[in-house]
C-alpha cells in the first residue's frame, strides 16, 4: 500500500513539510486540508510592506540546513538582501506560495498526486473499515479524506481574546486581532486606540496605526514590557554553546527533573554568559532587563543596537536550537515546572524585535502619538461612542477602538475513543476545548494515552508547542519537517515500524 499523506494546514509549516516530502518514492498522494491558499497563513499572509519578520533571512527558510533558501529566493527575484536582514513578511508569503507550486511539480513528476481541499479539518479518527492503519480526517463541511499518515501543521491562527473582553466578542469597536492590517489602516485618522498587548503582534499594530494619520495609540499588557531590541538573528559561523553541558542539563531533567534546580539556574546563566563573551571578547554584557519604564528602556536598547553593542544577539539562534533539542527530552511535568521561571527572559530576548521598528516606536513615544501604559486596565466597558477604560490608579480614559494583540493559539487537540478532535468550537478559546490532550512525543508523533501506541499522526510547528518550548519560528518548523520526512521515508504502510529513525532535531 502506498503512502497517502494528509497535511492539515496551509501555512509555512505545511509548505516546509511538503518541501521535505516532494519527490519521495512510494507516496501516492499528498492532500492539503486548509480553508485558504497554501503558503499564506496568518504570519506571512499580509500584503503590508511595513510589517517585518522578527527573525533574519538566514533562519527564515523552508529547510533548516545549509544556505538559506529564502536568501536565494530574494536574490533570484532582484531583492537586495543580506542573511541578517529582517525581510517584509509579505515576501515570505510569496516565497512559500511559489515554493509550494514548485514542489507540487516535483511531486507530480515522481508520480504523486497533489490536491488541496479548501475546508477545515475538525477530527482525525482511525478508519475501522480500512485494511491496515488508515485515518479519516473529518471536514467542517461534512466530508472527509483518508490517509495513512497525517501531518498536523495548523499554525497559531486563533486569536486569544482576554477574559474581560469575551462578553463583547463581535463588538463593532473591538478588533480581535491586528490582522489583516488593512482593517487598522481604515480606522479614522484621529482615532484613539487601545492596543491590548506589548509583544510582537502589538508592535505590528502600533506600526500600522502610528505611521499614518494623527491617531493616539496606547499599548498595555500585564507585564508592561516591550521586547528587547536586536540587529539580527542568524546562525553562528562556529558553535558557542557547549552541547555536552546542555545535554547534561537535559539528562538531569529525565525522568525526575533536575535534582538541584538552583544549580541548574546557575549553570544556565554561566553557560550563556560564557557563550556571549566568546563572541565579543572584552565587551560589557549588560544584565537582562525584565522590568523598568518602557520608553526609557526602549531608547537605551535602541541606542545600544544602533551602536552594535548587543553581544547576546549572536547566540540566540543557537540557543533556540539547543533549548528545543535538549528540553524536549524532559518529562511534561518537569517542563511545566522549570520553564515558567525563564518565560519572561525568553519572551523579551528570544522574541526580540528589529532595530528599525524600535526606532519607529521610539519616535512615536517621543512625539506623543504612542504611549505604553504602566499598568493593565481594571475595567473595560463599551459605550455608544467607544470604550471606557478604568486604570488601577482610579483614572478613566475613553478610546474609540480596542485592538486585541494578546497572542494566538493553535486549535487544540483533544482525544476521543478513536482519535482526536481539532478545536473546541469557540473562537476565543474560553470554552469548548476541555478534555484529555494527546501527548506529543519527542519524534513529533502523538500518543492518545500514556500506555497507548504512537499514532501515525505528527504535530509540527506550533502544534508541537506542548513538547518544544520555542515553536513560533520557521526554522523550528523546518527542523520538525526534516524529522518527520526522515521517519516517513523509513517505512511503507502495512509493514512493521522502522528499526531506526531520526527522532531528534
Amino acid at each position: 500500500m502506498s503512502k497517502q499523506i494528509v497535511i492539515i494546514g496551509g501555512g509555512a509549516t505545511a509548505v516546509s513539510a511538503f518541501a521535505h516530502l516532494a519527490g519521495s518514492s512510494g507516496v501516492e498522494r499528498v492532500t492539503f486540508v486548509a480553508p485558504g491558499p497554501i503558503g499564506l497563513g496568518t504570519a506571512f499572509g499580509t500584503t503590508d510592506p511595513a510589517l517585518l519578520c522578527n527573525t533574519s533571512v538566514d533562519v527564515t527558510a523552508l529547510k533548516a540546513d545549509g544556505r538559506s533558501d529564502f536568501l536565494d529566493y530574494l536574490a533570484s527575484r532582484g531583492h537586495p538582501a543580506h542573511r541578517a536582514d529582517f525581510a517584509p513578511r509579505y515576501l515570505v508569503g510569496q516565497y512559500c506560495r511559489e515554493r509550494f507550486w514548485q514542489y507540487s511539480d516535483t511531486a507530480r513528476r515522481a508520480g504523486t498526486r497533489v490536491t488541496h481541499i479548501r475546508d477545515r479539518a475538525v477530527a482525525i479518527d482511525r478508519d475501522p473499515d480500512a485494511d491496515g492503519t488508515v485515518y479519516k480526517v473529518a471536514l467542517a463541511g461534512g466530508g472527509s479524506v483518508t490517509g495513512t499518515d497525517i501531518l498536523f501543521c495548523a499554525g497559531a491562527d486563533n486569536p486569544v481574546l482576554p477574559p474581560e473582553l469575551r462578553p463583547y466578542a463581535g463588538h463593532p469597536r473591538l478588533m480581535a486581532t491586528p490582522y489583516p492590517s488593512h482593517k487598522l489602516r481604515r480606522l479614522p485618522a484621529d482615532a484613539r486606540v487601545l492596543v491590548l498587548g506589548t509583544k510582537l503582534s502589538a508592535i505590528d499594530a502600533a506600526v500600522t496605526l502610528c505611521r499614518t494619520g494623527n491617531r493616539r495609540t496606547v499599548m498595555t499588557s500585564p507585564s508592561g514590557m516591550l521586547p528587547a531590541v536586536r540587529n539580527r538573528l542568524v546562525r553562528p559561523a562556529t558553535p558557542r554553546l557547549r552541547q555536552d553541558v546542555w545535554a547534561a542539563l537535559a539528562a538531569s531533567g529525565t525522568p525526575e527533573g533536575p535534582a538541584d534546580e538552583a544549580a541548574l539556574d546557575r549553570t544556565v546563566a554561566r553557560e550563556l554568559l560564557s557563550a556571549i563573551r566568546a563572541g565579543a571578547p572584552g565587551a560589557r554584557v549588560a544584565r537582562p532587563r525584565l522590568s523598568g519604564r518602557p520608553a526609557p528602556l526602549l531608547r537605551e536598547e535602541r541606542h545600544r543596537a544602533a551602536a552594535g553593542r548587543i553581544p547576546w544577539e549572536d547566540v540566540m539562534a543557537e540557543l533556540i536550537d539547543t533549548i528545543n533539542a535538549q528540553v524536549s527530552r524532559w518529562r511534561a511535568d518537569v517542563r511545566a515546572r522549570v520553564l515558567p521561571r525563564y518565560r519572561a527572559l525568553m519572551s523579551r530576548y528570544i522574541s526580540a524585535f528589529p532595530l528599525r521598528n524600535a526606532t519607529l516606536l521610539d519616535g512615536w513615544l517621543a512625539d506623543g502619538r504612542l504611549r505604553v501604559a504602566p499598568r493593565y486596565p481594571e475595567r473595560l466597558e463599551p459605550g455608544e461612542a467607544g470604550w471606557s477604560v478604568r486604570w488601577p490608579d482610579g483614572t478613566t480614559e475613553t478610546f474609540d477602538h480596542i485592538v486585541c494583540a494578546s497572542g494566538y493559539r493553535v486549535a487544540p487537540l483533544t482525544t476521543t475513543a478513536t482519535g482526536v478532535r481539532i478545536g473546541g468550537g469557540e473562537a476565543d478559546g474560553a470554552a469548548g476545548d476541555a478534555g484529555p490532550r494527546p501527548e506529543v512525543l519527542e519524534n513529533l508523533r502523538i500518543r492518545l494515552s500514556p500506555d497507548g501506541p504512537a499514532e501515525r499522526i505528527w504535530a509540527l510547528g506550533a502544534g508541537a508547542g506542548s513538547r518544544f518550548p520555542i515553536v513560533n519560528y520557521l526554522r523550528a518548523a523546518a527542523q520538525h519537517a526534516a524529522v518527520v520526512a526522515d521517519q516517513l521515508g523509513q517505512y511503507s504502510p502495512g509493514t512493521t515500524e522502522p528499526l531506526a529513525e531520526r527522532t531528534a532535531l
